[in-house]
Parts: C-alpha cells; sequence; structure tokens
C-alpha cells in the first residue's frame, strides 16, 4: 500500500470529489503535495509561497498545486501565493495562535450585504469550512498557461465571528499589523464559483473598513482565523516591536 493511495483515500474521506476527475489528475496532485512537505520538512520551514509564473516556466509541473496548498494548511503550514512571503509567515505565525489560519485576499466589496466577498486563486484552508456542506473537490477548468484542470477544494468558511489581519511593510525593519474584526455571513452557494469564498462583514462597515485599512496600508493578501482572535495579534504584535491597528 503506497503513500499515494492512502493520501487518495484521505481525500475521499474529506470531500466530494468529481465523478470526472481523473485519477492521473488527482495522483499528480498527490504527488506535488508530498513533494512540498518533503521540502518543507528537509528544510525545517514552516511555510512556503508558490508563484505562478515559476510553475508556468520551469516544465517539470502538469498543475497548479492548488491541492497541496490547500492541504498543507490544512496540516499546519503556512502559505502564501504570488511569492508573498510575508503573509506566509503570518499564515504560520496565525497556526501558532489560534486554529486553523486561511490564506485568502479581498476578492470585492458588496455594499448591498455591507461585505466583502473573500477569495483567491483556489487556494484555502478547508478546515474552516462550513460544517453543514460537505467540502467539493472540483475537476477544476482554471484556463492558467498550458496546464491540466488542477483538483481544487470548493467550500464557503463557517458563518459567524471573524479576524483578518495583514502585516505591512513600511520602510527597512518597521511593520504595521493591521487587524479587522467581523462575521463570515451565512454565504449561498455559487455554481460558477470553484474555489474558496465567502462574504465578510466587517463590525466598522465595508466603507470605513476599507478607507481605513487603505490609510494604513493593508496588503490585499490577508490571513484569516475564526473567532474574537485580536487580542493574540495585538500580543504578537507587541512581542515582535509591531505597530498594531484595528480598523
Amino acid at each position: 500500500m503506497t503513500i499515494h493511495y492512502l493520501i487518495l483515500q484521505i481525500y475521499r474521506k474529506n470531500f466530494e470529489i468529481d465523478p470526472g476527475m481523473l485519477p492521473e489528475r488527482h495522483q499528480h496532485a498527490v504527488r506535488m503535495q508530498l513533494g512540498f512537505k518533503k521540502f518543507l520538512e528537509e528544510g525545517g520551514y514552516s511555510a512556503f509561497s508558490a508563484h505562478f509564473d515559476v510553475f508556468k516556466g520551469d516544465g517539470r509541473f502538469k498543475q497548479i498545486p492548488m491541492l497541496a496548498a490547500s492541504n498543507l494548511m490544512a496540516e499546519g503550514y503556512g502559505y502564501a501565493a504570488e511569492g508573498d512571503s510575508n503573509k506566509a509567515s503570518m499564515v504560520a505565525a496565525g497556526h501558532y495562535l489560534a486554529p486553523d489560519a486561511h490564506f485568502t485576499e479581498m476578492y470585492a466589496m458588496d455594499f448591498k450585504r455591507d461585505a466583502m466577498l473573500m477569495s483567491h486563486m483556489g487556494e484555502g484552508n478547508w478546515k474552516i469550512a462550513r460544517k453543514d456542506k460537505p467540502i467539493r473537490l472540483a475537476d477544476r477548468f482554471l484556463g492558467f498557461g498550458d496546464f491540466e484542470n488542477p483538483p481544487t477544494t470548493v467550500f464557503s468558511g463557517e458563518p459567524g465571528p471573524a479576524t483578518m489581519v495583514s502585516l505591512v511593510h513600511l520602510e527597512g525593519e518597521h511593520f504595521r499589523l493591521v487587524c479587522a474584526y467581523g462575521e463570515i455571513l451565512d454565504t449561498e452557494e455559487f455554481p460558477t464559483v470553484e474555489m474558496p469564498y465567502f462574504f465578510f462583514s466587517p463590525d466598522s462597515g465595508v466603507r470605513l473598513c476599507n478607507d481605513n485599512w487603505l490609510l494604513a496600508g493593508g496588503t490585499h493578501h490577508q490571513t484569516l482565523h475564526l473567532g474574537d482572535q485580536r487580542r493574540k495579534w495585538e500580543m504578537l504584535a507587541d512581542i515582535l516591536g509591531i505597530e498594531y491597528i484595528e480598523v
């Protein structure tokens, strides 16, 4: 019995797998996950960031590692896309502060909901998924370069309180931690959105939150936790000598 087989069995337990997914496509995603994990373990690393253009130009990869990123976050590793080492470090730090740190991005504002649509290209910590619906593993058409469909987890976040933070590099060794507290809304299903997604409604209101987020230099990648984790992040910022701002 191979490690590939065991991981595939775990996938079948955790996810509702699209019936049309080709076995070799799924197996390639498993190999990428194992490769990244071996790299992290051998280097003693707590986080990684995978830049899509590197995979495009490398020539050895058939997929973008969406599933590897999601599963390794669920195991407790930090991750951020597009070479964002600051945010990868924050996801890693988040795992130490509270369970299940999640990598995400402010995708769009919805003023009627007074909320922001949070999502990214396909990576997400499925440990924050809502408990009343299955996590889908989609045979997803990405249309990125010449890659094949990357197996991608599709879920919405568990409704309820949530904390979102961003690490801002101002200059030299001067950093700022920007924090927003609010609520993950009971987000409806969007059949054409094949990636993790949910609406986050900040307590300060979407307009004021975004205005102050930008004024503070908040970045477009974020780390998110379920629950109110503000005090933990504030204490970490104090320990590290980082400015802390709530918006």
